[in-house]
């Protein structure tokens, strides 16, 4: 077995578009992630067989029932029923629901670490099996910088420009079971237009021009993710205010937020400042990837 954890880290929205709503229902989007290099959760495969995932760490007690590694376990079993699985056990030090990708890097985690420990596993298509996972889980499945576009399945590599690095911060609200659904309800985003086509990924040459992107395009769920979690708003003022921000805006359907710094010095500064400000809520630092 592994001696090593696999680690499952934060995913960032740095822009999310929303094109239109499909005819299927679903939203096209377009997105920017990029990944925390340091700061995510981590699955450790141990002996055993596989059954409900342990799980452990500062946000297991918000993890209640089955989770997305469990629906990935069950994934991997009915592809592969003669593969005996270990047993994982889930270190959960992001917030639950909290517009990072949590869940669904937990999920890719869990395919990762067990086709780099079974044949049988690895010899799947584990791309096709993260697509049955969720929107977030092929990107996470990759962790590296990407447009994402369609409903998340359509993954386009984006290199990003140097070193730059974020203060990720969330109040810490209360939230309801179906946030991401009453967030698209709350946009109403109209039918997507039949002539909609993706466009090219954008070349990020410079830090410069990273900001300029992400703050032109920003994040379409940001003004209904505001009326579910008031203190969206606060935060992300909270952050604009820090010294030497360059853009502050929301992940995913929120609550988290992000500010983006230039050095880590100043991001770490940042960070001890809203502290001070903000002691309730999650606020850490991370250089992104």
């Amino acid at each position: 077995m592994p001696a090593n954890p696999e680690f499952a880290p934060a995913k960032i929205n740095l822009t999310l578009e929303v094109l239109g709503r499909r005819g299927d229902g679903y939203h096209e989007l377009q997105s920017l992630v990029a990944f925390a290099r340091d700061v995510g959760d981590r699955l450790t495969l141990g002996p055993g067989t596989a059954g409900e995932t342990k799980v452990e760490g500062p946000f297991a007690s918000a993890l209640a029932g089955p989770n997305l590694v469990d629906k990935a376990i069950a994934a991997i079993k009915r592809l592969a029923p003669d593969c005996q699985l270990g047993s994982l056990t889930l270190e959960k030090n992001l917030p639950i629901a909290s517009g990072i990708g949590g869940g669904s890097a937990d999920a890719a985690a869990a395919l990762r670490i067990l086709s780099a420990e079974y044949p049988e596993v690895a010899k799947l298509d584990l791309e096709a099996v993260a697509r049955t996972l969720g929107a977030d889980v092929p990107v996470c499945l990759r962790s590296k910088s990407a447009i994402m576009t369609g409903i998340g399945e359509e993954i386009r590599d984006v290199d990003l420009p140097g070193e730059f690095f974020a203060i990720l911060a969330n109040p810490l609200d209360e939230v309801p079971a179906n946030k991401t659904a009453e967030v698209f309800r709350l946009l109403g985003a109209p039918p997507l237009p039949t002539n909609s086509t993706a466009e090219r990924p954008p070349v990020l040459s410079s830090f410069g021009e990273l900001i300029r992107y992400a703050a032109t395009r920003g994040n379409a769920l940001e003004g209904p993710a505001r009326q579910i979690f008031p203190q969206v708003g606060m935060m992300l003022s909270e952050l604009a205010k820090l010294p030497r921000c360059r853009l502050a805006q929301l992940s995913g359907a929120g609550p988290t937020c992000f500010a983006l710094f230039d050095t880590q010095q100043a991001a770490a500064y940042g960070a001890r400042i809203l502290k001070s400000a903000q002691p309730q809520c999650w606020i850490t630092t991370t250089r992104l990837m």
